[in-house]
């Protein structure tokens, strides 16, 4: 076990004048920054208890924080080059990382110790998500391909072809039946994940599509863009319900929290931005990030946000005024 230090800056919450302690200003300030990866970090994922973040980095790394104390408490290394994502099993016991090495390796996030290398992608692997059930996990590949893997045998499942250009993300619905892919044929893909049987095509973006998340019925999908846009659709018709406008530049990651009840998305113009998906009402604008930012990720309560940028910075939000970590 490696042990990294962290440094920390605490910030405050940024309040309109005239606005009450207990209402959330438009503009929102990040609780803490956390450094220690070199180069840009990719991804950000909290664990089912939230009691750890982890980061990936373009320094090969997987590194494994302490949100409370902003500590990192374990690096994983192996990858040998940059790490994209990573992703937990829903009992934790698993972590998933995706590498420009065209690998995934599978962790055992408690004691740091790789358990296996999975291999077949012939580029870059970008994403990775875990069905509910944690016997599926899905990677996406810059070679237009979905893989979906045994995650505790390694063994190749099936590989999911259909897609004409870089497959940049992954997701599957709630209730495990229904797997989204987001690729720079500027297309969102449904599959039946059991049966590989192409279901629906999302057709609205006009550039890359970088990222996809389900809301917890699995009836609603968020994608982002490098049109600037974020598109809500209804996965049993395939009709884009909303068009989500706001970020002045490539929209990178996207999330929603534990009920559906909001979405967080990250852009290059250097925001995180909170929205009520249903409405389609845009909430904050969070900021903070001196780059562009890259991942963005909500805590299993909803309390935090964790985003992370191409400097290397990490940032906790507290979504709530009245939470305190420290």
């Amino acid at each position: 076990m490696k042990l990294t230090g962290a440094v920390l800056r605490l910030g405050r919450h940024e309040e309109e004048p005239g606005s009450r302690r207990r209402r959330m200003p438009k503009t929102w300030a990040p609780v803490s920054v956390i450094e220690g990866h070199v180069g840009l970090v990719s991804g950000v994922v909290f664990s089912p208890t939230g009691r750890r973040l982890v980061s990936t980095g373009a320094d090969r790394t997987v590194r494994v924080w302490d949100p409370r104390s902003r500590l990192c408490v374990r690096t994983l290394e192996g990858h040998t080059e940059p790490v994209s994502a990573a992703a937990f099993s829903p009992d934790g016991d698993l972590l998933a990382s995706a590498s420009y090495d065209k690998t995934v390796r599978l962790w055992n996030p408690k004691t740091g110790r790789s358990q296996r290398a999975l291999e077949g992608h012939t580029r870059s692997v970008e994403d990775v998500a875990f069905d509910a059930s944690g016997s599926l996990l899905a990677s996406a590949s810059f070679d237009g391909t979905v893989r979906l893997w045994d995650p505790q045998t390694g063994e190749l499942l099936r590989t999911l072809k259909g897609h004409s250009a870089e497959v940049a993300g992954v997701a599957f619905g709630g209730s495990s039946n229904l797997l989204a892919s987001a690729s720079w044929d500027r297309t969102i893909r449904l599959w039946d994940p059991r049966s590989g049987q192409e279901l629906r095509v999302l057709q609205g973006h006009t550039s890359l599509v970088n990222s996809v998340a389900f809301d917890t019925s699995g009836n609603l999908l968020a994608s982002a863009s490098s049109d600037g846009m974020v598109r809500l659709w209804d996965t049993n018709t395939g009709r884009c319900r909303r068009v989500l406008e706001g970020h002045s530049d490539v929209v990178t990651s996207i999330a929603f929290n534990y009920d559906g009840s909001l979405l967080a998305s990250s852009g290059s113009d250097r925001t995180v931005r909170l929205w009520e998906p249903r409405a389609g009402t845009s909430l904050r604008i969070l900021k903070g990030h001196g780059a562009p930012v890259r991942s963005v990720a909500f805590s299993p309560s909803g309390e935090l946000i964790a985003s992370s940028d191409l400097d290397g910075m990490i940032r906790l939000w507290a979504v709530s005024d009245a939470i305190r970590l420290v």
